[in-house]
């Protein structure tokens, strides 16, 4: 049998598309969730500065040879559809991402101390273009729901 990989490069716009129509889920042994709010707003810093995230890795559904249960990312609230593709690699990034960016929700995290808040994250877009001022500290805001 002939293993193919590949290294495409899809767009994080599509990526968060996929995971909200379904197509890109979770397979059944991924640990849950876990990331606070000082890693959000790093990672949409990160994002603002066109810093690379890391790679996420996927594996084509629906194989004979895939045999795991799959589930949607957190916050997705599509039907349950046969997902395209599991992601295997990445999924406290897109999670993050996803939730932060495209559910339109506030985010469910915790504070430094561990506590539960509900997030909305926005960006200032004066302190963004200030050189003098640090992007996460300064720039990526987070707010409670309330």
């Amino acid at each position: 049998m002939d293993k193919a990989f590949s290294s495409d490069e899809i767009p994080l716009a599509d990526l968060l598309l996929s995971a909200e129509q379904g197509a890109l889920q979770l397979p059944d042994f991924q640990r849950g969730w876990v990331w606070d709010d000082n890693h959000i707003r790093s990672l949409l810093a990160s994002i603002s500065l066109s810093y690379p995230i890391g790679a996420v890795m996927t594996l084509e559904a629906g194989g004979p040879d895939v045999h795991f249960a799959p589930h949607p990312l957190e916050g997705v609230k599509s039907d349950t559809v046969a997902p395209d593709m599991l992601l295997l690699d990445g999924q406290q990034r897109m999670t993050s991402l996803f939730l932060a960016l495209k559910s339109q929700e506030p985010v469910p995290t915790r504070d430094a101390r561990g506590h539960k808040i509900n997030r909305h994250y926005y960006a200032s877009i004066t302190a963004s273009i200030n050189p003098n001022l640090d992007r996460e500290e300064d720039a990526i805001i987070s707010v409670s729901e309330e």
